[in-house]
């Protein structure tokens, strides 16, 4: 995958200039936790997590040519920060719009998924160390 060097908050990092399926890695849980900690830290009023259910996330998944999801942060009309999902292609572009053929050979323009109402946490964060170990 082709990297790329960027500048975020005044520090240089590199990240993967791709939009693959392979993008992405299983951070573990140590760091991800410090992560989560961080945030916490640094945002202790904002919301620690959202939810979002299978199904969405595989219909917009299986979306011809899309490579992944991209997350938007967002703010919803009660003043709530959300995720807005949306599905990207292999060149990086939101899919917003597709086009498939029907069974008699016509063209059928579909609006691409843009997804959101997940469940936040809190209050929505189960049982367990969702939001015990993680946001300590």
């Amino acid at each position: 995958m082709a990297k790329e060097l960027i500048v975020v908050k005044g520090r240089v990092i590199e990240q993967n200039r791709s939009f693959t399926p392979e993008v992405g890695e299983d951070i573990g849980y140590e760091l991800g936790a410090k992560m989560i900690q961080r945030w916490h830290r640094e945002n202790p009023d904002d919301v620690l997590a959202s939810f979002t259910g299978r199904n969405l996330i595989e219909n917009i998944l299986a979306q011809p040519g899309c490579t992944g999801i991209r997350m938007f942060n967002a703010i919803n009309d009660l003043g709530i920060k959300q995720l807005v999902l949306v599905g990207v292609d292999k060149h990086g572009n939101n899919i917003l719009e597709y086009t498939t053929i029907g069974d008699n050979g016509n063209i059928i323009k579909h609006k691409g998924i843009v997804g959101d109402r997940s469940a936040i946490c809190p209050p929505s964060c189960g049982q367990g160390d969702v939001d015990i170990n993680w946001a300590d």
